[in-house]
């Protein structure tokens, strides 16, 4: 469904959810960035203290994918409503920014070094998207 589905599709849905539930009334930016919040920490919940062999072994389990995928689903319901609230268009800020990292993190950098290796240059149209 990834392939066919679209942010608008997605946006609709759960803007027509609201409405008709007459949820809008406490659907303010300030709690529904906790609430992304809240169950961006209860998807952490599944792979605190586990390394990275036993995070990946973790989701090979079907009941605990299901879980999981749940509580990625949690969090992109309510950043989808974020989204609607503040009327953000998720393709465009997700192609913004990825266009900002792109030159903050050319390839080819070492691991880790980030913007601490780049020119002031780069440094200056990094900026200037964001």
């Amino acid at each position: 469904m990834d392939e066919t589905t679209t942010f608008a599709e997605l946006k609709q849905y759960i803007a027509d959810f609201v409405a008709a539930r007459d949820w809008s009334r406490n659907h303010d930016l300030k709690s529904l960035s906790a609430s992304v919040a809240i169950e961006a920490a209860e998807l952490l919940e599944h792979f605190q203290w586990l390394d990275r062999a036993e995070s990946l072994a973790l989701v090979e389990d079907e009941a605990v994918r299901a879980e999981v995928a749940a509580e990625v689903a949690d969090v992109l319901i309510y950043l989808l409503q974020f989204a609607n609230v503040a009327g953000i268009d998720l393709s465009e800020a997700f192609r913004t920014k990825m266009a900002r990292n792109a030159l903050r993190f050319p390839p080819g950098l070492p691991w880790g070094s980030g913007d601490q290796t780049q020119t002031a240059e780069c440094k200056g149209q990094a900026e200037s998207q964001a």
